[in-house]
């Protein structure tokens, strides 16, 4: 069964297409249709800032739907190996670090924060990351090199200015 926090705590979420658990808070009316329960519902919408009682019959199916939704993601990013889901985050900081150096002026300072963080990541898990291993590692001397070449040139074209 999957769960859902909130700033309430930890809530059950059934799976889909289960009834919500006989007797939750809420009584038998239940407003989100069974799935999710009426009390996962209620503080879904709370941690939201949505009150439930102030909805009608079609948005509290439509924010019914939107947890299932919320839920079935999660339920696949469970199901996707932790090396998988780092090496796309991992591929982020990549393009992140990018996003700094094509700026004009470069933020050098920042650039290197996400290196530092790339390069830490993969030196911890190094062994655990499969077959990406060797991408990654290829992706962050790619960044080491690019970095150099930005500021080089950053610094070239002050100097030439002068």
């Amino acid at each position: 069964m999957s769960s859902l926090w909130t700033p309430d705590g930890e809530h059950e979420v059934p799976p889909a297409g289960s009834p919500g658990p006989a007797g939750a808070a809420g009584g038998t009316d239940d407003p989100g249709g069974g799935d999710p329960s009426a009390e996962t519902l209620r503080a879904a919408a709370a941690a939201i800032g949505v009150d439930l009682d102030s909805l009608d019959d079609q948005e509290r199916a439509e924010l019914a739907a939107e947890l299932e939704q919320m839920m079935q993601v999660r339920r696949e990013v469970a199901n996707t190996p932790a090396a998988e889901m780092l090496t796309n985050h991992m591929m982020r900081l990549f393009d992140l670090t990018t996003i700094y150096l094509e700026g004009d002026p470069p933020a050098f300072a920042e650039a290197a924060t996400v290196i530092e963080a790339f390069r830490a990541m993969l030196e911890a898990l190094g062994g655990r990351l499969g077959e990406s291993e060797e991408v990654l590692t290829e992706a962050l001397g790619q960044l080491q090199m690019l970095f150099v070449r930005v500021k080089d040139a950053t610094e070239g074209a002050g100097s030439g200015s002068a």
